[in-house]
């Protein structure tokens, strides 16, 4: 049996290229970070320079999702303490379930103008607050997605420990390990109830106009029957 040595460069790669070695680039730069001509004036603060950025809202109904499974929300509760203070395997916000880092969880948030919001598991519903980050370039597009609704639905990452399966073949979990709640397009993420909004980005708890309004038509009568259409 042959042996294949796997950190030799193939027969058809450049041996420049080898391993240790370094090459000067030859083609076209792909430069992707983000910068202040790519945001919005009224929204430079947010996504550069306030120290936190938090959304709130539901990121997990107790109904069947889009693929099937339904999540009890006593067993989000019991997980729901290792996911916000585990040192060893903190549960993570990430963004389209690729488990990068963009913030994190956090139990609750008060506004400068006294508006309080809590990371809860009442009834059907379980609402988180996160706080995203802005030291990386996948943070601050994670704010800017946030601010223009590229990203207004949260999914949750869970291990079904243990499940059971209704005669319709709904998987119903009822013991879960919650590992990451990512973001991304309202439209798209598996659990059609699970939303937020942006509810402050400090310093100062500067809501944006068109933030606001959303805000009020959500708490509004229209609002909540929009929610259950």
């Amino acid at each position: 049996m042959s042996i294949r040595v796997l950190n030799q460069p193939a027969a058809d790669v450049d041996h420049k290229a080898a391993v240790g070695q370094s090459v000067e680039p030859d083609g076209p730069v792909h430069d992707r970070r983000i910068t202040r001509e790519d945001v919005p004036d009224e929204w430079e603060h947010a996504v550069f320079e306030a120290e936190n950025f938090i959304i709130e809202g539901p990121a997990s109904v107790e109904i069947v999702d889009r693929s099937g499974q339904q999540i009890q929300m006593e067993a989000v509760a019991d997980s729901l303490d290792r996911y916000l203070e585990s040192t060893r395997e903190p549960g993570i916000i990430s963004t389209r379930h690729d488990d990068v880092p963009v913030g994190v969880p956090v139990w609750e948030w008060t506004t400068d103008e006294g508006v309080h919001y809590e990371t809860t598991v009442e009834d059907e519903e379980f609402t988180l607050v996160a706080n995203l980050g802005n030291e990386t370039t996948k943070s601050k597009m994670a704010r800017l997605r946030c601010l223009n609704g590229d990203y207004g639905g949260y999914s949750v990452t869970v291990y079904s420990n243990q499940e059971h399966r209704r005669n319709d073949g709904t998987r119903v979990t009822v013991d879960c390990d919650l590992h990451a709640v990512t973001l991304g397009h309202e439209s798209q993420v598996m659990n059609p109830a699970a939303d937020f909004d942006v509810v402050d980005f400090k310093h100062g708890g500067v809501l944006e106009a068109q933030i606001r309004r959303r805000l009020r038509r959500r708490r509004s009568l229209a609002g909540r029957v929009e929610e259950h259409l």
